[in-house]
């Protein structure tokens, strides 16, 4: 009988042990890279490089195949991860534009429910970084070696286009490599925590892979004596899409055109006299890609310290992990360098999230999912209840297999570079793309993608006859997007003049 109560205890116990463990506020670390490309990372298909640090999470839970961005820029997705608002919504249209920190963001209410805030990295939001009990960060883009880092003692002097060098005033500098260094900055903040009561929600923003393509000493021969294949879609001439009106002043946008480019260019020029522009295309294109590479497998490295660190100390069991970046990336797709359009490489983001013991492993989902899902997720999982004024959904439901989408469409918001690239308005369903690009004319403001037929967007079917029902019903789809959303913002309301 004492053997059978004792066991009764003891079961009794355990079940009230598991229950305070599953209730616990996770820690959430979210590692939030720059200018990723799905495409780059081993566990999305790739296999030029390996990322095993990226595919032990992938293995751990869950890969998301379409995590779809909302205006492929670095400052307006940080700002929509931050406040689950589109760039309308929470002010940040464009690339360089400051944040307006008062508004509400995820960190504050984590914060405020009790959780221990910190950024580390790249932050290009111009103004000065609230919500963090702790931060040290670059303010813009930080030098590959030996970054200037700012932290809550050092005066703020806010980056502006008018006064580029303030964010060389003040602060303080790390030797060492940019990405190592910082990553050793945010483990030992996770080391070093005070109150360690606290659950912790940790902002790690890596530098790499966006340029300049200066890798670590220990990397600069890496893929050296290889050459990636080419993409099929490189010597693109655009024939009939929006991208044959502009292809001479992309700039900022195409690998032969590039200003980041200019001198890789020219020694290539000089070395090969009378070159073609296919030739040029396919040289300067393997030069670009194994410099992103060496930059990725970085990223991959220091991620791999993280989890170890994680899993060591113990923090692993109760972490949800998860890793993104602020947009895709085009690597040579259409002859294209960068991101910014809407088509599916600056589209989609590598979307990575693991929680031992509570999301399931080795999960693969296929539904679209976006950036402005990132904030209302990590609240969802805080136990925090989710504003209203969140655009976003959570995708708690999904990571837990309760749930097989949150949205049948996505909506893209882009609102020009300059006179490099016009702005566009579009939508993407699970087979179709519709964009709009407002100061385009003729034939060059429409165009309209089967995804299913032609997965690398080189027809463009918005003056096809016969898909002329299918492009006026995803018109109303987007004007619908529009009035969901209360975007009249740029030049939205032209959509529904031109009925």
């Amino acid at each position: 009988m004492k053997k059978f109560l004792d066991l009764a205890i003891f079961s009794f116990l355990a079940c009230i042990s598991s229950l305070s463990a599953s209730s616990e506020r996770p820690n959430i670390l979210l590692i939030f890279s720059d200018d990723h490309a799905q495409k780059a990372l081993s566990c999305y298909g790739n296999t030029d490089i390996q990322t095993p640090a990226l595919d032990r999470l992938a293995e751990s839970g869950m890969r998301f195949n379409h995590a779809l961005v909302t205006n492929s820029f670095c400052t307006p997705s940080r700002a929509t991860a931050l406040t689950g608002k589109y760039s309308h919504k929470n002010g940040v249209t464009k690339l360089n534009q400051p944040f307006d920190g008062s508004q509400q963001t995820f960190p504050k209410l984590l914060q405020k429910a009790g959780f221990e805030t910190a950024l580390f990295g790249k932050w290009h939001l111009l103004s000065q970084p609230t919500g963090f009990d702790y931060y040290c960060v670059q303010k813009m883009q930080g030098m590959p070696f030996n970054p200037r880092v700012f932290e809550p003692q050092h005066k703020w002097i806010p980056w502006s286009p008018q006064d580029r060098k303030s964010y060389m005033k003040g602060g303080r500098v790390l030797q060492g490599y940019n990405n190592d260094v910082i990553t050793t900055e945010a483990i030992n903040w996770i080391k070093n925590r005070k109150d360690k009561s606290k659950p912790f929600c940790l902002l790690l923003h890596p530098k790499p892979p966006h340029a300049p393509y200066t890798p670590a000493t220990q990397d600069e021969n890496y893929l050296k004596d290889v050459t990636i294949p080419e993409p099929p879609t490189l010597y693109d001439d655009y024939k009939g899409r929006t991208p044959e009106a502009i292809a001479k002043v992309m700039r900022s946008n195409r690998i032969i055109l590039n200003p980041a480019f200019k001198s890789m260019r020219a020694r290539i020029e000089k070395e090969n006299p009378n070159i073609s522009e296919g030739e040029l295309t396919s040289k300067m294109y393997q030069e670009y890609i194994k410099g992103y590479y060496r930059l990725v497998k970085s990223v991959d490295d220091n991620v791999g310290r993280v989890l170890d660190y994680l899993k060591e100390s113990g923090l692993e069991k109760n972490t949800i992990v998860i890793y993104t970046s602020d947009q895709g990336f085009s690597l040579g797709e259409h002859g294209f360098y960068n991101k910014q359009w809407m088509y599916e490489e600056p589209l989609h983001a590598p979307y990575l999230v693991s929680f031992p013991g509570r999301i399931k492993a080795k999960q693969i989902h296929e539904s679209m999912t976006s950036h402005v899902d990132i904030a209302p997720t990590i609240l969802d999982f805080a136990g925090i209840a989710i504003p209203q004024d969140m655009q976003g959904y959570s995708l708690k439901s999904i990571l837990m297999g309760d749930a097989e989408k949150v949205r049948d469409e996505s909506y893209y918001h882009f609102y020009d570079h300059g006179k490099q690239l016009p702005e566009m308005i579009g939508i993407r369903t699970d087979r179709y793309k519709l964009i709009f690009y407002p100061t385009m004319q003729g034939k060059y403001r429409w165009e309209l993608f089967n995804l299913e037929k032609d997965s690398q967007e080189m027809k463009n079917l918005a003056h096809n006859p016969e898909y002329r029902k299918l492009k006026e019903n995803l018109k109303n789809q987007l004007r619908q997007l529009i009035k969901k959303y209360d975007d009249n913002s740029g030049n939205t309301k032209q959509l529904f003049i031109n009925k």
